[in-house]
């Protein structure tokens, strides 16, 4: 049975985040991105964990580091876990990957996701999480 993935704007007005093309530029994109260095988990197809880092963040998508590939068009769910104010936030989103390049000295993957579906009590931790960072 196949879940049907919500593909809306998650936010009123703004599109997902272009992580698609490592050339788009910033004027480019639709929501700013932060940097970050994040321990997340990626749960893949077959519900299997694994752990990534999470290295940017905006409120359309994500960039991590893996050490498993993942297909560009895959669909996985991820979960945030940022640290502000002294609480650990938990954010878990439905996403699809975008963007997949191997690291150099085969240090793992580069993947950047767009955010496909968020819950929206979570939606509105990442967007406390982002102004933290602003």
């Amino acid at each position: 049975m196949s879940e049907e993935i919500k593909t809306e704007s998650l936010v009123p007005g703004e599109g997902g985040d272009d992580k698609g093309d490592a050339k788009t530029s910033a004027r480019q994109r639709k929501s700013p991105r932060f940097k970050v260095n994040w321990p997340s988990r990626a749960l893949l197809p077959g519900k299997r964990i694994i752990a990534i880092r999470t290295k940017d963040v905006s409120v359309g998508g994500v960039g991590f580091e893996s050490g498993e590939s993942m297909a560009v068009g895959s669909e996985v769910n991820i979960e945030l876990t940022p640290w502000v104010g002294g609480r650990e936030y938990v954010i878990r989103a439905k996403c699809v990957i975008t963007y997949n390049m191997l690291l150099a000295a085969n240090a793992g993957f580069s993947h950047g996701v767009r955010f496909t579906y968020v819950p929206p009590e979570q939606l509105d931790n990442l967007k406390m999480v982002l102004k933290s960072l602003e």
